[in-house]
């Protein structure tokens, strides 16, 4: 359970000391309706202020520009007037907004229709190392389109710090019964430097508003203002951070309504974050997947890791608490084998990204975490749920995982169904039904746990951990047969034998090794003199040759002149090794 307003009355630093014995008190039913109680009649007697809650975000991640966004009734519309991304940035965040003329001052639309929003509240990071002369200003309006000549008589604020300094502001503009305003980055008559970052747009007194039914989790608020309303005047946190399961229960709770059934888990997850960029919060964007957002909330990228300009990936916030994203819980009930597939990236030599595992939504295992050290690209995997198969509900954490790095990325995430374990000589899902052979397999081809057992899966698992696959054709197999016999498969037993004769000939491991392959695997793997094929040319080879002397062929007949005689005695003297 998360700590709830006024349930701590000492001073701030005694409420931070015990935080965390609050988030993990469980409330009996009598005391939770007792609080619950003094709560309502806390906020009955006292007025309450006006919530905020996100809009829009931006990191100014992808070069074509920072992104436009709609949904519902708000809008997010730029005019960007000349100023372009840049990639170097006196605030170590990234790409930046570069305004380096007068002539450049973007103009931000912010529009929120018949919300009833009371106030718009913008907050950003700016870094110029010589003075740009900016000045933010604003002017409230109905429209519902982008402008670079609106009227933006009202001054909101200058940027007046030097040096390369990376400073943070935000200001509040009041609607005043408008719908919206226009804001201006307008900047003086020079060409300094000025770069913007991190712009985030919120919305306040109109969080009610949502897109979600009440009874189901989502994003803050719910599509019923009156009880949207009603629960958050007792526990805001429902109508500025997320709908979640809680407050679908104080629906009832706080007599604002009644869900019958309660809101029911998902019976599956899927998502691959889409195709189109746009700004804000994941959790704001796909509420249909995700319950909350913790830390700086995960966003969008069209340029990192798993991401491309057409297909958009989840970028995780630096900052601690970590940056991370919580899906709604998920039905296992049925499930007899799962499994979660996705893609992943992140930035060598840091910690993270990670998966934490839930059965409560509250208290979290950790399922998984990258390894520090990384090759780079964008990387698949799955993950064996199987320990999770029948749970009523589950719930995954996505996030960051360290507090420094912002480039981690996750993508195409699913929960899927796998086949039950199949045997080590067989292709099919990862990993093989003999927990030993697969250990030792996929400790030198990690591919064979994490995505497929596929044919070279099976060959490392015959030749290095003793599976035994029978007729498997690959060069030292134990049941590939012997390199000095004619038989009918590809390939033969002794490696080194297979892979010399192969190289000359490649039928032998293209077709079969056949009578042909064999004369070739004696005259390219057997020291001459050495009969018994044991590695050395001794006595043992010697008494052979001197026991044949004479006889037509056979082995001692080493150099097939068709006779055990001098030559073949020479050949062993001359190679002896004792």
């Amino acid at each position: 359970m998360r700590a709830r307003p006024f349930l701590c009355a000492e001073a701030r630093s005694t409420c931070r000391a015990t935080q965390s014995w609050h988030n993990e008190f469980v409330l009996t039913r009598a005391l939770r309706i007792f609080i619950f109680s003094l709560l309502a009649a806390f906020a009955a007697s006292s007025s309450v202020h006006a919530q905020s809650c996100d809009l829009y975000s931006s990191d100014f991640g992808s070069f074509s520009g920072p992104p436009d966004y709609s949904s519902g009734e708000f809008r997010v519309l730029w005019c960007v007037s000349g100023a372009t991304i840049t990639g170097s940035n006196f605030c170590p965040t990234g790409n930046a907004l570069k305004l380096d003329s007068s002539s450049e001052d973007p103009v931000i639309l912010v529009s929120t229709g018949a919300s009833g929003c009371s106030a718009i509240e913008i907050s950003f990071t700016y870094a110029q190392f010589a003075a740009t002369n900016t000045v933010v200003k604003y002017g409230t309006t109905n429209a519902t389109t982008a402008s670079c000549s609106a009227n933006t008589s009202i001054t909101l604020g200058a940027l007046t710090t030097t040096g390369g300094t990376c400073v943070s502001f935000s200001a509040t503009i009041p609607l005043n019964g408008m719908t919206g305003a226009y804001i201006r980055f307008d900047h003086g008559a020079n060409t300094n430097v000025l770069t913007i970052d991190d712009l985030v747009i919120r919305r306040t007194g109109c969080c009610a508003s949502g897109g979600h039914p009440c009874c189901e989790v989502g994003s803050a608020g719910c599509a019923d203002s009156a009880v949207s309303s009603c629960v958050c005047a007792i526990d805001p946190f429902c109508c500025t951070t997320s709908w979640d399961a809680q407050c679908v229960s104080e629906i009832t709770t706080f007599a604002c309504g009644s869900c019958a059934g309660g809101a029911s888990c998902l019976p599956a997850l899927g998502i691959t974050f889409g195709t189109l960029y746009s700004g804000g919060s994941i959790c704001t964007k796909f509420p249909e997947v995700f319950e909350r957002c913790e830390g700086t909330a995960p966003f969008l990228t069209s340029s990192l890791g798993c991401a491309t300009s057409s297909d958009m990936a989840m970028r995780f916030s630096q900052g601690f608490p970590y940056s991370a994203a919580i899906t709604k819980c998920i039905d296992f009930s049925t499930r007899d084998a799962p499994a979660l597939a996705f893609s992943y990236s992140k930035e060598t030599g840091t910690l993270g990204p990670k998966i934490d595992v839930s059965l409560n939504g509250t208290t979290w295992t950790s399922l998984w975490s990258a390894p520090i050290s990384y090759a780079g690209g964008c990387t698949p995997l799955v993950l064996d749920l199987a320990p999770l198969a029948h749970e009523s509900a589950v719930w995954f954490r996505f996030a960051s995982g360290s507090s420094l790095s912002s480039i981690a990325t996750f993508d195409d995430i699913e929960l899927i169904e796998v086949a039950s374990a199949h045997a080590c000589c067989e292709v099919g899902a990862p990993s093989c039904e003999d927990a030993a052979t697969s250990k030792c397999t996929c400790a030198i081809d990690a591919y064979c746990c994490a995505t497929a057992w596929d044919e070279q899966c099976i060959a490392i698992a015959t030749v290095f951990c003793a599976a035994a696959c029978p007729n498997l054709a690959v060069c030292g197999s134990p049941t590939a047969g012997d390199c000095f016999a004619a038989h009918n498969a590809p390939a033969c037993e002794d490696a080194e034998c297979c892979i010399a004769v192969c190289t000359i000939d490649a039928y032998c491991c293209d077709t079969e090794w056949d009578a042909l392959c064999s004369i070739e695997a004696v005259a390219q793997c057997i020291t001459p003199g050495d009969i018994n094929r044991d590695g050395a040319v001794d006595a043992i080879d010697l008494a052979t040759v001197l026991g044949h002397w004479g006889e037509v062929k056979g082995d001692a007949d080493i150099d097939g002149s068709g006779a055990v005689d001098a030559k073949d005695l020479a050949i062993v003297l001359s190679h002896w090794t004792g």
